[in-house]
């Protein structure tokens, strides 16, 4: 299973969560979930853009996200500052896709929207 993870700035904008992902998703070579920090208040455009795409939602806590930061590749002062996590975006795709995970896309930066995606430690359930 590969799950893209969305980290993002005060200036998003709702419209810009469609292009991160369907660039998160050309980068991964396509997804099956879409992953974030749950108490973002972006965390309902993150949720939004994945209904459009038909792929699975997955909230990630606060918790989660500490869990996997030390398995993040890349880490944004600011991010580790405020939540005590090197990347939102990274964390997320990690936590969303469980225990074992792996990073296939570290972190890029797409405007004021952050990607990753990880794969899932069977593999199993990705879309071809």
């Amino acid at each position: 299973m590969i799950v893209v993870g969305i980290g993002a700035n005060s200036r998003a904008h709702a419209h810009d969560f469609e292009t991160a992902l369907a660039e998160a998703m050309l980068g991964a070579g396509g997804c099956d979930a879409v992953a974030t920090f749950e108490a973002a208040i972006f965390a309902n455009h993150v949720r939004d853009a994945a209904k459009k795409e038909s792929l699975v939602y997955r909230p990630v806590s606060l918790d989660a996200l500490r869990e996997r930061s030390a398995d993040c590749l890349t880490r944004s002062e600011r991010t580790l500052t405020l939540f005590g996590v090197a990347s939102i975006a990274e964390a997320a795709a990690l936590a969303g896709a469980g225990r074992g995970s792996h990073l296939t896309m570290p972190r890029r930066i797409v405007g004021n929207i952050t990607i990753a995606a990880a794969q899932s430690a069977s593999g199993q359930g990705r879309r071809p």
